[in-house]
């Protein structure tokens, strides 16, 4: 079995669980006790959770099916989406601007 199969398999089952964390976020205003206490806004965190399922899913097809010289051209955009998940996230867990 080749090498790349051994980290698909974990990451994509982090991609499934993340998808669905982040859709059980968005659809129900649910999250895992965990993050209660950080999380200011919930559906801005469903949003970043689903960006990382899908930067992690890019990342897998960059993985397992693109030949080895172009796999970095495949991979950066789902690297740029993760950066972007990450900056929601941490707005997610800045508390609102008080108006004015």
């Amino acid at each position: 079995m080749e090498l790349g199969l051994y980290v698909a398999v974990p990451v994509g089952a982090v991609a499934v669980l993340l998808a669905v964390s982040g859709a059980a976020t968005l659809s129900r205003g649910w999250m895992p006790p965990w993050q209660r206490r950080h999380i200011v806004r919930p559906k801005l965190f469903g949003w970043a959770q689903l960006l990382i399922a899908a930067g992690l899913g890019v990342q897998l097809v960059g993985l397992l099916a693109v030949d080895p010289s172009y796999r970095p051209v495949v991979t950066m955009p789902g690297t740029v989406v993760l950066l972007l998940a990450m900056a929601l996230t941490a707005l997610a867990q800045r508390p609102p601007r008080p108006s004015r």
